[in-house]
């Protein structure tokens, strides 16, 4: 028999409840394989550029690039210059939107990888950009140092830069004598627990050797400057002068990386009490980025963004930073697709991986999944270099639970069952917010069915609420008949009853091969409601690796957005 893969997530939750007082969710029933799966398989070129990254709402630049006036390297130039000369950008295109501080990284990747195509000053003006703190002059619209470096403080992995003098000098406090000053020692000793934590523990790969760069640091090992970029808003950053990426002959996406962090964190940039919280959180985050580049520096943004801020989750657990992110969350917004590029979105996709952790992990997440989805989407020489929900579904798909090889598309509709009784699921879902529903009807005697019809986009979800009103049967019961797009397009329907008690349970809509299919619940005076979700699972793209939308496989265009969900309950 087939068991849902949330039973294992469950179990223990459900001992744990009957220790302590509080409501229970018991788990989904069996999600049912009711016909063939199908999908849109895309040969990708090796050598296939990432979509540009873009503001939440278009602007001058953008709006330049779509309409032919100058070309996606001059866009990644000049989005990069707005990150340290939004006025400069601004006299030359107008409107600029100011950048998102936290994609920096992703900002200058783009650049990174589309230096080849500039010639001249703009090529001039892009090496200028990517160039380290240590070049000096040589990166007047960046973070470069104008006085010498001190020796860096190194460690077996990592290498911390930075200057004694001017605004990019940390605080020159050196309480234990050491003639290094506490701050780098601080950063040194953070960077090397996110190596432990991240490649040590959590099984990544190492950040690449950067020793065929024109300039390496003094060594192989990775290096992280430390300067004052919150006076341009910047928390930190990591960008790539591997020589790979101008070179034709190297097919394959795997780069060096350097970093830079802030050198003090000052409250008055940051707004952080306590300097070492952001300091934490952003070395683990950053760190992860030079981690994914050693796999694949081209991959779609939001999985780049999401993982990295999910893993700020595994090495800081106590500080919760990315909290801040669950407004703009899949949880908090399930009609926007989990795979949008945009704003504040990619970072708030952490939850899914979270989500993701905890659902097939159990008692022990270990975030394996994650690092499975890596593997697959691996750009060296020895990877399969898939894009980002390709390699989702891959690894998803190679879990087999109680004898069942499980589905993405099982998975997703899941986490919309989780979303919507977060407490009762996540580790921490006491302090996440549930999702928000879309509809709410009150069924009675009189008024004992209600429909609802709605256009649902690739990767979203939808939760509808059917209350108990007067004068209905103390026994009742509810039906709910689905009408979804045909099983290829990705529908998935789940129904979620929660009784006045708190206590919950779920049911999976089993839908036929034209996306049709009900399922009867109680309804009876112990129900407080039921929620009806519909979910479009679809991971289906055309047009991949043509930047033509915010969306993974390089700005793919989604076979499946504005799909028809229907569904009527009814009194029976």
């Amino acid at each position: 028999m087939r068991v849902h893969a949330t039973t294992l997530v469950v179990t223990s939750a459900l001992i744990a409840s009957s220790l302590v007082a509080g409501p229970s969710l018991a788990a989904p029933e069996p999600r049912g394989d009711v016909a063939s799966r199908t999908s849109t398989q895309v040969v990708e070129p090796r050598r296939r550029l990432p979509a540009l990254t873009a503001p939440s709402t278009p602007d001058a630049l953008s709006r330049s690039l779509s309409q032919g006036r100058i070309s996606e390297a001059v866009y990644a130039l000049e989005r990069a210059r707005s990150l340290f000369d939004l006025a400069g950008v601004r006299a030359r295109f107008g409107q600029v939107s100011r950048p998102d501080p936290r994609s920096a990284t992703l900002v200058l990747r783009d650049l990174a990888v589309r230096t080849e195509q500039l010639s001249g000053r703009p090529r001039a003006t892009a090496d200028r950009i990517l160039a380290r703190p240590t070049d000096g002059g040589g990166d007047p619209l960046g973070d470069g140092y104008t006085v010498s470096e001190e020796p860096p403080e190194c460690s077996a992995d990592i290498c911390v830069h930075y200057v004694d003098t001017t605004a990019d000098a940390p605080d020159r406090d050196d309480l234990d004598m050491s003639g290094v000053p506490d701050y780098v020692e601080s950063v040194a000793s953070v960077l090397d627990h996110v190596w432990a934590e991240e490649v040590d523990g959590l099984g990544y790969r190492a950040p690449k050797s950067d020793a065929t760069s024109d300039n390496d640091g003094g060594s192989s090992l990775l290096d992280v400057y430390l300067a004052d970029i919150g006076v341009s808003g910047l928390y930190g950053y990591c960008a790539s002068d591997d020589p790979h990426l101008g070179s034709s002959p190297y097919d394959y996406w795997d780069m060096s990386a350097y970093c830079v962090l802030d050198d003090d964190y000052d409250i008055s940039q940051f707004g952080y009490p306590n300097p070492m919280h952001p300091l934490k959180v952003t070395a683990a985050h950053e760190f992860f980025h030079a981690v994914q580049f050693a796999y694949d520096i081209g991959e779609d943004g939001w999985l780049m963004e999401s993982t990295a801020t999910w893993v700020e989750e595994h090495v800081y657990d106590a500080i919760d930073d990315n909290r801040q992110y669950l407004a703009s969350s899949p949880l908090a917004q399930p009609s926007i697709p989990l795979d949008q590029t945009s704003g504040f979105r990619v970072y708030g996709a952490w939850i899914f991986w979270q989500f993701l952790t905890e659902y097939l992990g159990g008692s022990a997440p270990d975030g394996s999944i994650v690092r499975a989805v890596w593997r697959r989407a691996d750009g060296s020489r020895a990877g399969p270099d898939m894009y980002s929900t390709q390699a989702l579904a891959s690894a998803v798909g190679a879990r087999t639970i109680d004898g069942t090889r499980w589905r993405f598309r099982w998975a997703f509709a899941d986490f919309a069952v989780w979303n919507d009784r977060p407490a009762r699921f996540y580790d921490e879902g006491d302090a996440y917010p549930s999702a928000p529903v879309s509809r709410s009807a009150t069924l009675t005697k009189a008024a004992r069915s209600m429909s609802s019809t709605a256009k649902l986009d690739h990767l979203t979800n939808r939760f509808v609420v059917v209350r108990r009103g007067s004068g209905l049967r103390a026994d009742a019961r509810l039906r709910v008949a689905v009408n979804g797009p045909s099983h290829g397009t990705g529908p998935e329907a789940s129904v979620v009853v929660i009784r006045k008690s708190g206590a919950a349970s779920s049911k999976v809509v089993a839908l036929n091969s034209a996306g049709n299919g009900a399922v009867t619940v109680a309804f009876g005076t112990t129900v407080s409601r039921v929620v009806v979700i519909t979910t479009n699972a679809s991971t289906r793209y055309r047009d991949c690796y043509q930047n033509l939308t915010p969306f993974a496989c390089f700005g793919g265009v989604p076979l499946d957005q504005n799909r028809t969900y229907s569904f009527r309950a009814e009194v029976v």
